[in-house]
């Protein structure tokens, strides 16, 4: 039997899976791409609003900002070395 985390996690990408097929299904133009992007950026907000309020919400969007930094700042790092090679 599955603990919480578990379900949790299966929540989550049960959820993911969904909303990016109905969002890939919207797609049709290349311009489409980012007014998609943008339209689930605005629902996440949205959602995040209702259920955290404004102050987790501005949190919660610096936390994926610095993500976001942190990793591009990483895969810059490591993209200076060679790439090994499997021979």
């Amino acid at each position: 039997m599955p603990n919480k985390m578990e379900k949790k996690l299966t929540k989550i990408s049960t959820a993911m899976q969904k909303i990016e097929e109905a969002a890939r299904e919207e797609i049709k133009t290349s311009e489409d791409y980012m007014l998609v992007c943008s339209s689930l950026m605005a629902v996440t907000r949205n959602m995040y609003l209702e259920g955290l309020g404004p102050i987790d919400t501005i949190q919660m969007f610096e936390a994926v900002a610095d993500s976001i930094i942190a990793t591009d700042e990483l895969l810059k790092e490591f993209n200076d070395y060679p790439k090994a090679t499997i021979h």
